[in-house]
């Protein structure tokens, strides 16, 4: 099974060399790496360089935001399966090897997601392990985007990212690949380390729109969700400007307790 991995750059430098070792690592026979860079200004060319297998996938041109830069790598993939990983995020040893046996004892399964260990990079920072779900998306994006694998034809079928969200547009394909009946499946497997940041604690108003076009949820339903998530967003700012990051990291430590999907 030929394996081809996304990932998509910008100002990289710092993270995407522990990213580009975690997947080589993998020391998997056929697998296309895909730098898809959005015009970087610091070191990441020079360091994707030192690897010629990813250096091979490495294209840099401006895009429009990190789901454009996805869908220019799915359409450069040849791969059987896709993986979209994070520039900051790191594969697990043996998960290759994982995926292959699924896919390959399920010819008829489009989709296999695991889970993900979100962390803190800061000494004594806290951690959490997120599993995936389809039993939840009603509430939010319970599946781990980066710890999920695509078969290609998939994409062909129901379509690439929609660009016009910005920042949950892996939550709109889940939602069309259940509309489609894709076959999925869940495994508890732990596939990806990924720092914690970005979509996942960070409010925006991709999930309402999204929620409320396939009609998840009422109004009411809405606005408490919406509501909850900017107070939690605005707590950790104030938190973070007044007590500082090691207080914010004993508040995230306490919240993450209680959850068990994104």
């Amino acid at each position: 099974m030929k394996v081809s991995v996304i990932i998509s750059t910008f100002n990289s430098a710092k993270t995407i060399e522990d990213t580009l070792k975690s997947v080589i690592s993998q020391d998997w026979p056929d697998l296309q790496i895909i730098i898809q860079d959005g015009k970087s200004t610091d070191d990441t060319g020079t360091i994707v360089a030192k690897y010629p297998i990813a250096m091979a996938g490495w294209q840099s041109e401006p895009d429009n935001g990190i789901y454009d830069a996805m869908n220019k790598g799915i359409r450069r993939a040849t791969g059987d399966v896709i993986a979209v990983l994070n520039s900051d995020d790191v594969w697990l040893p043996g998960t290759l090897e994982r995926i292959n046996s699924v896919f390959l004892r399920n010819p008829d399964v489009g989709i296999v997601s695991g889970s993900i260990e979100v962390w803190e990079d800061s000494p004594g920072g806290t951690k959490v392990v997120l599993r995936s779900s389809l039993l939840y998306l009603r509430k939010n994006m319970t599946i781990q985007h980066p710890a999920t694998f695509v078969r290609r034809n998939v994409y062909e079928r129901v379509g690439f990212f929609n660009t016009r969200y910005r920042f949950s547009a892996d939550y709109d394909f889940v939602l069309r690949c259940l509309e489609a009946n894709v076959p999925w499946i869940i495994l508890d497997d732990v596939f990806v380390r990924m720092r914690a940041g970005g979509k996942g604690t960070t409010f925006n108003f991709d999930d309402w729109a999204i929620r409320r076009s396939y009609k998840l949820s009422s109004v009411v339903s809405e606005s408490i969700i919406c509501t909850n998530s900017f107070v939690r967003y605005l707590l950790r700012k104030i938190i973070l400007k007044i007590f500082g990051r090691r207080t914010l990291s004993t508040f995230r430590g306490y919240l993450w307790k209680k959850r068990i999907y994104r």
